[in-house]
């Protein structure tokens, strides 16, 4: 074999290797302190005044529905820590 047979044969190994296994996105956790974390961001640039006056009701309404979905999940959240942690009754003398 000469050394450009070697070098396609290579190539074509490597581009090979490269299809048949797709690297898989890292997954992040997106979780609720990170939400209120955006919800404040919003907050603090609105108080700056970073964002133009045609803009306001755009940030208002992402602002709003965040902050909708940050209050159903914490009002749903101690409903779920009871159910799933029933509390035990005090042993009786």
């Amino acid at each position: 074999m000469t050394k450009e047979e070697n070098n396609i044969t290579t190539d074509a190994t490597i581009i090979a290797e490269d299809t048949t296994s797709p690297a898989q996105p890292a997954q992040t956790p997106l979780g609720l302190v990170d939400l209120q974390n955006a919800a404040q961001i919003i907050e603090v640039a609105v108080a700056r005044g970073a964002f133009r006056a045609n803009e306001a009701s755009q940030v208002g309404g992402v602002y709003d529905r965040l902050s909708a979905f940050i209050k159903t999940v914490q009002s749903n959240q101690p409903a779920e820590s009871a159910a799933s942690n029933p509390v035990n009754e005090p042993a009786q003398a």
